[in-house]
């Protein structure tokens, strides 16, 4: 995947310039800073199809930066940063080591990322940003992260196997300033939401039923023990097909009422 990141606040037409030359996803960044990313520009590269990863950074440009108490610190505010954007639990956040890091610093930076992730509280994944030295020493740590960002700078040509490679800086995309990144598809990125407009879910006796609904709606159809939160928060309209209760408040319930049985359930799917 093509991958840039960026200090500029993106809208939907520089998003939608980036998309057109090749890019799949953007890191944009947290730390309350002027380069701080907004909820309208996390709209806008959503819409324009972009994915998204997160990147905290403050000031982490020199060895004192680094302890486990400010890892904590510093995870708490990128937390409360990700959760006021609206961030899905579960993508990563990278914390930045943005300097050249002697072998005498990485002590400090791995309780660092101790701290990080205590701070974190699993409802982020961590993510790091450093030079191949900081890759390889946070890798052979007991905490180490889950997903690795490596620059090129201050690597001295040695390439990690991490999940987004940063091999260019300071190029202009479409009138953008970015460094330019490669990806894997496990980077946990905050993807576009997969939207579609009807899911017909079923339970019981009434498959039926739920397969005739979701013929005449073209739905997606599922049983409702294989059915995730995601999934209903993708759909535009949800039907529980059968029974007496909705999996969710704003599902429609197509159902005979209580003490009918499959007749009746597939009445109410023909009349509706």
């Amino acid at each position: 995947m093509n991958g840039i990141d960026c200090a500029t606040k993106l809208n939907f037409t520089t998003a939608s310039n980036l998309k057109s030359a090749g890019i799949d996803a953007v890191g944009r960044y947290l730390g309350n800073s002027w380069k701080g990313l907004t909820t309208d520009e996390v709209k806008a590269i959503h819409e324009a199809k972009l994915g998204l990863f997160l990147i905290y950074e403050t000031n982490p440009t020199y060895a004192g930066y680094f302890s486990y108490d400010k890892g904590i610190s510093d995870a708490q505010s990128a937390t409360a940063e990700a959760e006021a954007l609206g961030a899905p639990n579960g993508i990563c956040i990278y914390f930045t080591v943005d300097y050249d890091a002697q072998p005498g610093d990485m002590g400090a930076i791995q309780e660092y990322f101790r701290g990080v992730r205590d701070g974190l509280s699993g409802k982020y994944l961590v993510g790091a940003y450093g030079s191949y030295q900081v890759m390889e020493a946070l890798s052979g740590s007991p905490y180490p992260p889950d997903k690795y960002f490596q620059t090129y700078a201050w690597s001295r040509g040695q390439e990690f196997s991490a999940h987004i490679y940063q091999w260019s800086n300071d190029i202009t995309i479409r009138g953008v300033v970015v460094d330019q990144d490669t990806m894997t598809g496990d980077a946990g990125l905050w993807e576009v939401k997969k939207m579609f407009e009807n899911l017909v879910v079923y339970d019981g006796n009434d498959d039926g039923a739920a397969k005739l609904l979701a013929w005449k709606l073209g739905a997606l159809l599922a049983h409702i023990d294989t059915v995730k939160p995601e999934h209903y928060d993708c759909a535009k309209n949800v039907y529980m097909v059968g029974g007496t209760t909705k999996p969710i408040e704003r599902a429609i319930l197509v159902s005979g009422g209580p003490g009918t049985g499959r007749i009746e359930t597939m009445q109410a799917v023909l009349n509706l």
